[in-house]
């Protein structure tokens, strides 16, 4: 017995021996010291941007029809606020309403940067309409503040890209490599007939740009507030994509005999299934250096959970999934998102319908998704299919120790002294996803803060937020 109670003993004091030398070699983050650039003053940019939020340029559908009109409105209004980028660089039209523009830099044999945003918004509800502060596409400036439809998502993107761009064409500034601004006009509804083209131009015509760089990662205070410092994270891949449909038929009838299941019973049951339990957590690559960056400014604790995730990994993920967005962080999410069934409230429907919307993790694939989603049902009722038309696997991810990814992080910390930049997991889509098969490298942000009401109620931007994006750009196109 003494003997096992010195073995137990001994093994507790190495275990605390191990803990302690690992929390002590867990390097503390480091502290910026390097130069800040001034963020200069632009109110004619905040102007441009209410201009740009009152155009409609809505994505209803994959399958329904764009307003074209508005969005020829948008290209007029980027030729008379920006002549110097029509008049100068090449600009080539793909499926009559995306844009490429061509800046040719001093040396052409570099690999190019692209610089992309999506002019295209998703529509407001017309029963959310009379929850906004103002008008949802009114563009209202108040309180140093624009508000509307796109301000976050993503005009903000696409009017600080171009006014970086104007005035560094005023200043007769020539990037040191050939830059291409990239902007498409259906991402919200997977980019099928706009960044998926223009990519495609690229791609045969043999350019593998050394950079893309899209909307994704911000800098975030509310999420990481332990660390004691703004988070700045820069988006190094995506989570894939897929809609999962469910399908009963059953016979149905009048209301007044129902059986004893029918088929919205039984799809009921299908839902309630797949959404009592998630796919296995998984701490990917770009979510482990979050946890370890943002781990090391916080308490010796926290370094010593991090810098032993060997024996903490599952209590971990636990604290990670009680909040949806840092478990969609480590979980393959599958939630329904259409339910269909019925014509009349006295007929009892032979269908019922539904569709799942799954955002994959990296590692995992669409078909783990179909496979996960049969076995949870477990019923041969309920047929599973899955969707093709907008499918995208999980994709690649940009190493944190490319050239790209350092001197972005650097331009950040520029920008935002404070900040403690970090890779992240994209858990939403973007155009870039386009390049990553033959970019070496694609990220993913925009220097704006704590972003609000992003596809929802009261989309707004703060001034200084769009001013700091438009200096962001421009240290981005003069840094290479």
């Amino acid at each position: 017995m003494k003997r096992l109670l010195y073995f137990a003993l001994l093994a507790l004091v190495v275990v605390a021996g191990v803990l302690l030398i690992n929390t002590f070699r867990f390097q503390k983050a480091a502290v910026y010291n390097g130069t800040v650039v001034e963020i200069p003053n632009n109110d004619s940019a905040a102007v441009h941007l209410s201009n740009a939020i009152q155009i409609k340029t809505i994505s209803f559908g994959d399958t329904l029809a764009i307003d074209t009109a508005e969005f020829t409105k948008f290209r007029s209004f980027m030729e008379s606020t920006y002549p110097l980028m029509h008049q100068q660089l090449e600009k080539m039209t793909f499926n009559q309403l995306s844009y490429v523009f061509k800046w040719k830099g001093k040396d052409t044999t570099a690999a190019p940067y692209v610089l992309m945003a999506h002019m295209d918004v998703v529509p407001v509800e017309a029963v959310a309409e009379s929850k906004w502060t103002y008008p949802s596409f009114s563009g209202i400036i108040k309180n140093d503040t624009i508000w509307g439809r796109g301000a976050v998502d993503d005009k903000a993107s696409a009017i600080a890209i171009m006014e970086a761009v104007e005035k560094l064409l005023k200043e007769n500034h020539v990037p040191e490599r050939t830059i291409y601004l990239a902007f498409g006009h259906d991402e919200e509804i997977a980019g099928k007939r706009g960044a998926a083209i223009f990519s495609k131009w690229f791609k045969e015509n043999n350019i593998k740009p050394a950079f893309v760089l899209d909307e994704g990662g911000q800098i975030d205070t509310q999420r990481f507030k332990d660390a004691g410092r703004p988070v700045a994270v820069i988006g190094t891949g995506e989570k894939g994509f897929v809609n999962i449909d469910l399908t009963v038929e059953i016979p149905g009838g009048h209301s007044s005999m129902p059986d004893k299941e029918t088929a919205i019973d039984v799809l009921n049951q299908a839902i309630a299934k797949v959404r009592a339990k998630q796919m296995p957590a998984m701490i990917t690559p770009s979510v482990g250096e979050l946890l370890n960056r943002t781990g090391a400014a916080q308490s010796f604790f926290t370094r010593m959970v991090m810098s032993n995730m060997w024996l903490f990994k599952g209590q971990v993920i636990s604290k990670l999934e009680e909040n949806k967005q840092t478990n969609a962080l480590v979980h393959t999410t599958i939630v329904p998102t259409i339910v269909k069934a019925g014509i009349k409230d006295n007929v009892i429907p032979s269908i019922a319908k539904a569709t799942f919307n799954s955002r994959i993790l990296p590692g995992e694939t669409s078909e783990d998704v179909v496979n996960f989603v049969k076995q949870a049902i477990n019923d041969e009722r309920v047929m599973v299919k899955k969707q093709t038309i907008s499918l995208m696997e999980p994709s690649a991810t940009t190493p944190t120790d490319h050239p790209a990814f350092k001197r972005l992080e650097g331009i950040a910390n520029s920008l935002v002294p404070s900040a403690l930049v970090s890779p992240y997991l994209m858990i939403g889509a973007t155009d870039s996803r386009y390049f990553r098969g033959f970019s070496e490298a694609v990220l993913n942000f925009t220097p704006m803060q704590d972003a609000k009401g992003f596809h929802g109620i009261d989309e707004r931007i703060g001034i200084s937020d769009l001013n700091r994006m438009i200096a962001f750009y421009r240290q981005v196109i003069t840094l290479q």
